[in-house]
């Protein structure tokens, strides 16, 4: 017999055995070396090719966006809107007001009521508004003491009165016969508001009871309410007005007398900038009738806003001025900037892989043979 069949070849002396792979592993190595295939790196260079142009895009997107809310959008939006109707409250406590009856002064806690309304429907040129305002002024006992209406056209965005005929502009008061008078009237300065982004300087404000414009004084700056606001001061020295016969019972004489209106006035204004809105308004007030060095009040106390009022105003006036301060510059400075950091870093993507590209092919060149 020939010697025995070995299966396994013994390992020679000292060699350590070898062991076997199992399918499994073979399997797993083959996966570890196998480099990526064709169509995996073809989508990864798809989507950096892509990143720079996007980036690219949108940076292009954003400056043009900023520059559309800086030069589109704050102009459409600082101006006066459109249909304004608003009622403001005012009160003088403790006013010395005259009773035309009796020509006796007396003293009331007033309440006035300003209802403002834009009429819409107004003959105006583009860029005026026309806004009628009436107000009436309320003794405490519920009785009026005065009332009037002005029909006043001015610019949508400085606030200035505009000399509008076609507008139908005047003044309608009760004249001292107790009749209704209205009075073709031109007005001068600003009225109702200041300018949007209003500035630190003097501006003319109109006085209804002089029928001109003063000048609005800039005193400072301030907060109402935690609200900054520009303050503004206009003082009216003792004018007359009129002169006017009355009963001479007011002097303590008989006889019918000749006395002068005499009218002075300091106005304080506490607007809040880039509205232009004023948020407070405070007037000392003093209307008498003079004969012979004597006075007898007509109308001699403070008219200010409400406390209501003032508070309304300021969380009114606020969520405007923060909308409007916004688009003016902090909305398109940021839009700006994002813009700029996006645009470079897409070009600069994009150089490099150009770059890339351009050594790619410099490698996949073919030789020449000699």
């Amino acid at each position: 017999m020939g010697p025995p069949i070995r299966l396994v070849t013994d390992a020679p002396t000292g060699a350590r055995p070898r062991r076997l792979r199992t399918r499994g592993e073979h399997s797993r190595a083959r996966r570890s070396t196998q480099p990526a295939g064709p169509r995996g790196r073809h989508g990864r260079n798809i989507m950096r090719r892509l990143i720079g142009p996007v980036l690219v895009g949108l940076g292009v997107f954003l400056i043009v966006a900023a520059a559309l809310v800086r030069f589109y959008a704050y102009p459409a939006l600082a101006k006066v809107p459109h249909g304004y109707n608003s009622t403001t409250h005012l009160e003088a406590t403790g006013a010395e007001v005259i009773n035309y009856s009796t020509y006796e002064p007396e003293t009331h806690d007033l309440a006035i009521t300003s209802a403002t309304h834009e009429d819409v429907e107004a003959d105006a040129p583009e860029g005026v508004v026309v806004w009628i305002n009436l107000n009436e002024v309320l003794r405490g006992d519920g009785t009026e003491f005065q009332k009037s209406t002005e029909r006043v056209p001015f610019d949508e965005v400085t606030g200035e009165a505009v000399d509008c005929e076609e507008c139908g502009q005047f003044v309608e008061s009760r004249n001292s016969d107790g009749k209704i008078e209205r009075i073709p009237t031109t007005f001068e300065g600003q009225v109702y508001k200041f300018p949007f982004n209003t500035e630190k300087k003097d501006y003319d404000q109109w006085d209804g009871t002089l029928g001109e414009a003063f000048p609005a004084t800039y005193e400072g700056e301030e907060e109402i309410d935690g609200l900054p606001v520009y303050k503004f001061v206009q003082v009216i020295e003792p004018t007359v007005v009129e002169t006017r016969e009355v009963p001479g019972s007011m002097f303590g004489v008989e006889d019918a007398v000749e006395a002068d209106l005499v009218y002075a006035m300091t106005r304080t204004f506490y607007v809040e900038p880039v509205t232009g809105s004023p948020v407070h308004r405070v007037e000392e007030r003093r209307q008498e009738l003079v004969h012979e060095g004597e006075a007898v009040p007509v109308f001699v106390g403070t008219v200010q806003y409400t406390d209501d009022q003032v508070a309304d105003n300021v969380a009114k006036v606020d969520s405007k001025a923060t909308l409007l301060g916004g688009t003016r510059l902090l909305f398109p400075v940021v839009l700006l900037l994002i813009g700029g950091v996006m645009l470079a870093l897409g070009r600069a993507l994009n150089k490099r892989l150009e770059g890339q590209h351009s050594d790619h092919a410099t490698k996949d060149r073919p030789l020449v043979n000699a």
